[in-house]
């Protein structure tokens, strides 16, 4: 199986040591896939795929997931129940070595612990004579990782969010994965396609997204109800505008609004791409155009006219917060609020809501941004067959399906947006609907290299607006230049 070219050793170490130093101990850890980004001031540390900086913890509590069925034969290709690879495809397929042995590394909370855990337990069932270490590491996940490879102490599999793809990926670190699906039976196609392709590099595959994470707006029932606000009738942006206004009640200290606002490119540029702009294209800036300005002149005008305000100005480290302590009535988050919610600890378990798709613009289309983590093979494993049917199955129909229940996640695999699990859980339906026809938000900041330091000068461009210190245009036209500068390195 081939691999992307690959330097010198001693240039490898230095290329992967320099990000370590200048780290001094790195950020948070990444988690599976739910809020993008940093922790909330007062929160356990949040999955990487959140957005950024004011994202949700992570969830505490979940159900664990349950077995699912050995995989079996289905004419022309389609999902099976229990499929071991892609949506149809078998691991048992790929011819693994001898005496293989691997290990596994991973991050999360007990609860995810178990979910990979018990993942692991379904591959050794399929595959018995392999034996797999699973290995949790929460400190400092990224900056870890990257001493590992340089060390050559790599683990076999591991997760791979998009930054270590940037990372690893030019240099030649990664396994590619291509003739194992191949052999195994699975298609790139089979998953949703932005995050299958954040993990491709010049026609190849460095990495399988085992899930992904988008945006929705959670109402709060009663707030609506007693507002006289009918949740259904939502539809597009004005009718937003006016559900907050109709739900923001009160003075002072006591006040609640109806919306509770974030200045984050990874949330409300997923508006812009509701009104076809991109947030970069081809290298460059976009975020500036005049649908991109009218964009966020439309988030700021709820702030405004008194009917939004930030968590921060709330008292709260995110707008989570904000919405579970019914300071807010609406909130523009993903998935991983459900679980927050859910948790006895967070003061919120009688909190009736309803999800609705982000509405739309004049005009508009539909758009949302995605997140997603993959598992990653290390290109140096002695045992590639059997580290690639690992990475496969963890991604498999099998595996996916038995973790619906725990509520933490929504499958990367197109095939399981049917499954008789959404049927009953609408919030959940509306989330993986999203797989269809959102965006990366690594491919729509740039590219996972870029990202983090494309969406830091977005966001200090979004925060002078909202705190009133710049207009609009000229606070987004100096972002612009500053992010073409780092989009031309």
């Amino acid at each position: 199986m081939g691999t992307i070219r690959r330097n010198g050793a001693l240039i490898l170490a230095l290329a992967l040591l320099l990000p370590l130093l200048a780290a001094c101990g790195g950020g948070a850890a990444t988690q599976p896939t739910a809020a993008p980004g940093g922790a909330a001031p007062t929160a356990a540390p949040a999955p990487t795929n959140a957005p950024a900086a004011t994202s949700a913890p992570a969830p505490t509590t979940a159900p664990a997931a349950t077995s699912a069925p050995a995989a079996t034969a289905a004419p022309g290709g389609a999902m099976v129940e229990g499929a071991t690879a892609g949506a149809a495809g078998d691991v048992t397929k790929i011819k693994v070595e001898d005496g293989a042995e691997l290990r596994i590394v991973v991050n999360g909370n007990a609860t995810e612990q178990k979910l990979y855990q018990d993942g692991v337990a379904r591959f050794n069932k399929v595959l018995p004579n392999v034996k797999v270490k699973l290995d949790v590491n929460n400190d400092n996940y990224e900056t870890n990782m990257k001493a590992q490879f340089a060390a050559n102490t790599a683990p076999d599999v591991f997760l791979l969010p998009p930054q270590l793809l940037g990372a690893f990926g030019p240099q030649g670190l990664l396994l590619a994965l291509d003739d194992a699906m191949n052999a195994a039976g699975a298609k790139t196609s089979d998953y949703v396609d932005s995050p299958m392709k954040l993990f491709q590099i010049e026609g190849k595959t460095y990495g399988i997204p085992k899930d992904f994470g988008t945006l929705v707006i959670f109402v709060n029932n009663q707030m609506a109800q007693e507002a006289g606000v009918d949740i259904a009738s939502i539809k597009d942006w004005d009718g937003l505008k006016a559900a907050a206004q109709k739900m923001t009640k009160g003075e002072g200290p006591g006040k609640t609004f109806g919306m509770c606002l974030n200045p984050d490119i990874e949330r409300y540029g997923a508006s812009m791409l509701q009104k076809g702009n991109p947030i970069t294209k081809d290298g460059k800036a976009t975020f500036n155009q005049p649908s991109g300005v009218e964009t966020i002149d439309y988030w700021y005008s709820f702030k405004k006219d008194g009917v939004g305000e930030l968590y921060k100005e709330m008292g709260k480290g995110w707008c989570g917060e904000a919405f579970s302590g019914k300071k807010a009535a609406m909130v523009m988050e993903g998935g991983w609020l459900v679980p927050f919610l859910a948790d006895p600890a967070n003061g919120a378990t009688d909190l009736k809501y309803t999800a609705i798709e982000l509405p739309l613009p004049a005009g508009g289309q539909k758009g949302d941004l995605l997140f997603t983590n993959a598992f990653g093979v290390n290109a140096k494993t002695k045992y590639p067959n059997a580290a690639a049917a690992l990475a496969i199955f963890l991604t498999s129909a099998a595996n996916q399906k038995a973790l619906l229940p725990s509520g933490l996640a929504t499958p990367s695999l197109k095939a399981l947006a049917n499954d008789p699990y959404f049927d009953t859980n609408p919030t959940a339906k509306l989330l993986v609907q999203a797989g269809s026809y959102g965006t990366s938000s690594d491919i729509a900041l740039g590219g996972p290299t870029k990202k983090g330091d494309v969406a830091a000068k977005i966001n200090q461009a979004l925060e002078a607006i909202f705190l009133g210190q710049a207009a609009t245009k000229d606070a987004l036209d100096q972002a612009a230049q500053e992010v073409d500068a780092i989009l031309s390195q």
